[in-house]
């Protein structure tokens, strides 16, 4: 009597296993039948804007051809820029004038605006009659060290780490 029994529960069990596989093949074409359905009325209203916008456009493109003006301009010759010339390297630059180009000098902040007084103050600058007489501008690369300062007085000093 008990193997009657397990037979007939190993029966009953395959039934249900066999039945929940088709209801989860059901399912899954379901859902794959809505994602065909979905893509192609997606790709069917794709389809009319390529097309509506495919005959606007072609309306456009005729239209702005046919709307000339009676008389066209004459086409002028293209015509090259004149070459800029560069200063050689190690000569000095040029003005259009053909004199020598200088900096113009730009003077120095006033130390009462700011707090910090610099360790090396720039010079001022020099006026008219001095300034023919001095020296090109330097052209060799800044030194790679940075200069020393002090501490502004009053300032908080960092110690350690």
């Amino acid at each position: 009597m008990t193997r009657l029994l397990l037979a007939l529960a190993g029966v009953v069990l395959l039934a249900v296993t066999a039945l929940a596989a088709v209801w989860l093949l059901g399912q899954l074409l379901t859902g794959l039948g809505l994602f065909i359905v979905g893509a192609a009325g997606v790709m069917g209203r794709l389809l009319w804007f390529l097309l509506i916008t495919g005959v606007l456009a072609g309306v456009v493109y005729f239209v702005a051809s046919a709307w000339r003006p009676s008389v066209r301009a004459p086409v002028r010759p293209y015509t090259t820029q004149p070459e800029v010339r560069h200063a050689a390297p190690g000569r000095p630059k040029r003005g259009l004038s053909g004199k020598r180009a200088e900096p113009t000098p730009v003077p120095p902040a006033s130390p009462a605006l700011s707090g910090v007084t610099p360790a090396n103050p720039a010079p001022a600058a020099p006026s008219a009659p001095e300034q023919a007489q001095t020296e090109p501008v330097q052209t060799e690369p800044a030194p790679t060290e940075a200069p020393e300062t002090e501490v502004a007085p009053g300032a908080p000093v960092r110690t350690g780490g």
